[in-house]
């Protein structure tokens, strides 16, 4: 064997060979002021007065809600000379804490200047101090210069050789060189055999060509700034309006990224996540958090240990996710029935038979985007289960004829909360191939709640809607009657189409019935007075409710005995015989 031969395979076994960089499901954290600052950088929910723990728990808020909600493995970090030097001991916590959650991306943020580091002695500290406590971690990253536009590419090639000379230990396929200018030309770097084994970055944004307007255009684009280098090269910025906003004297309302697009923002957003999936490239979306930054994907409220992170348009997210190809074999969390839960554990059961009541908290075991969606990761009303679904506790002094009054505690439950796009599965199983009466106890405080059912992604009925009963402590009844359901084992989906409805169960009934009492409403904003007789004709007393139920309640409290009584509305539209147990 000849020693070209002989180099070639050491030079093989030293740099890893790449077929795709999927591996990289990112998102950008960001300062609210960019990070082009020529001070310490402050992650949006940071601050400076911030500790090495109280970091840690933003970072543990953050970057775990970039994993629950948006489906992450990787985060994306700045770093700069002023903040490795006066702010690492708190830094670090945000570092550490990324690292434990996934993979981290260390990149070099200059200042908005046209020249490089103010002073490269501070400059190779900055990586001294990095490199010696995160070098051998195998979660970590290095980005050594991101946009390094101020260099000619000679220079550029020189500065990372020099990088690569000083830090030989660093695994190369954890070293991201950026392409030259504003990352847009990989091929300048990659052609030079000095950075075998290394990957690339690249960028790509709607504002360097705003009159590209289809989604072909901006794949050719992001494919000229990349060449022939795509299995070595990561997106490590790409992004644009996720909420509303103005753009070169143009206002934009909020966007749906799954529709055609009939703009540039639009072609972009579907061009670039396709281009990516075809390449099997992995990519960081610019950014998954910044405050105040209409590209954000999320929008922060609370600090410290409170913070949330809300969805901004979940269209996106759809298109972000789109471009992810990573092929690390995950075991898919088993969508089953719940069971029952002690309070730290959740326990499968069996499928809830139809006929039949579903209690709407038993949603199925399986997590966010299973076997369900809720906008954001706290349950809100902190009852019952421990997940992102927002359950409420029912106080009342008793439960009958659905009366639910609060006072005491009587571990009775419902969904609250909620929002319109937000939805739940439950597995059931249906007895019988016949349609069905389904009775929901509901209750809103606003006049656009509604609600629609799913059977294996079929809708079964129209959309239901809660009308307002005054708050969302006073519940009443709605019915509807569904389409011919099939016999045997079925997903059931309750989708939220218009926000803040109660939803306490769901009664199903075999067939079309005859509801043994009419259903009605009456807001308690202007309480019904009833009228109620003996069968001999005695009036026994006026009552006010806000319903049927309610009166029942108010008579119980009156020691009226149990039998059957004569009911008048004070209008007149009520006029009946009623049971009272």
């Amino acid at each position: 064997m000849d020693i070209i031969k002989i180099i070639a395979i050491i030079v093989m076994a030293y740099f890893p060979a790449f077929a795709v960089t999927n591996q990289f499901r990112g998102v950008n954290w960001a300062d609210k002021r960019d990070n082009f600052v020529s001070e310490v950088l402050v992650l949006s929910g940071l601050s400076l007065s911030d500790t090495y723990e109280s970091a840690s728990i933003v970072a543990d808020r953050v970057i775990g809600q970039f994993v629950e909600l948006l489906g992450t493995n990787s985060v994306r970090l700045p770093i700069n000379e002023p903040t490795v030097s006066t702010f690492w001991n708190t830094y670090t916590g945000v570092i550490d804490v990324g690292l434990k959650k996934g993979r981290v991306v260390l990149g070099y943020w200059g200042p908005a200047q046209p020249s490089g580091p103010k002073n490269m002695d501070n400059w190779w500290a900055m990586w001294d101090t990095v490199v010696k406590k995160y070098g051998e971690d195998p979660n970590a990253y290095f980005e050594i210069f991101n946009e390094p536009h101020m260099y000619t590419k000679e220079e550029l090639r020189n500065l990372y050789a020099s990088w690569l000379t000083r830090y030989p230990n660093v695994p190369r396929d954890h070293i991201i060189l950026d392409g030259s200018g504003m990352a847009q030309n990989v091929p300048d770097i990659a052609s030079d055999s000095r950075f075998d084994g290394c990957l690339f970055a690249v960028h790509e944004y709607t504002f360097w060509n705003m009159s590209i307007t289809t989604e072909a255009g901006w794949k050719n684009s992001i494919k000229g700034k990349v060449g022939n280098y795509s299995d070595r090269t990561i997106c490590t910025e790409w992004g644009g309006a996720m909420s509303p906003g103005d753009k070169a004297g143009v206002h934009y309302e909020t966007m749906d990224y799954n529709q055609q697009p009939t703009n540039y923002f639009m072609a972009y957003i579907r061009g670039i996540p396709e281009q990516l999936r075809e390449w099997k490239m992995g990519s960081f979306y610019w950014p998954g958090l910044r405050d105040g930054d209409w590209y954000s994907m999320t929008k922060r409220s609370g600090e410290g240990a409170n913070i949330k992170l809300e969805i901004v348009n979940q269209s996106g997210v759809d298109r972000m996710q789109y471009s992810w190809t990573d092929t690390v074999e995950v075991p898919p969390v088993p969508q089953e029935p719940f069971g029952s839960f002690n309070g730290e554990l959740e326990i499968a059961g069996e499928p809830t038979s139809i006929p039949g009541t579903i209690e709407v908290e038993n949603f199925d075991l399986g997590g966010n985007q299973v076997s369900f969606y809720d906008k954001d990761t706290e349950n809100k009303g902190n009852a019952y289960r421990k997940n992102a679904v927002d359950v409420v506790g029912l106080d009342c002094a008793e439960i009958a004829e659905g009366v639910f009054v609060k006072g005491t505690d009587c571990a009775h439950y419902a969904l609250g909360y909620t929002e319109a796009g937000e939805w739940l599965e439950y597995t059931v199983n249906v007895e019988s191939e016949n349609v069905y009466t389904i009775e929901a106890r509901v209750a809103s405080g606003g006049d656009n709640s509604s609600f629609r059912l799913f059977l294996d992604d079929e809708p079964i009925a129209d959309t239901i809607k809660a009308e307002n009963t005054g708050d969302w402590d006073t519940y009443t009844t709605v019915s509807m009657v569904t389409s011919k359901l099939s016999k045997g084992e079925h997903i059931l989906k309750l989708l939220i189409t218009g926000s803040y409805v109660n939803i306490d169960n769901l009664k199903f009934t075999e067939g079309t019935i005859r509801l043994s009492e009419p259903l009605h409403f009456i807001s308690r904003k202007g309480m019904q007075e009833y009228s109620v007789y003996h069968l001999n004709g005695a009036l026994l007393g006026n009552y006010n409710a806000v319903d049927m139920n309610s009166l029942k309640r108010e008579m119980h409290r009156s020691n009226l005995k149990s039998g059957i009584y004569f009911v008048r509305s004070k209008t007149g539209q009520i006029n009946q015989l009623i049971e009272l147990k």
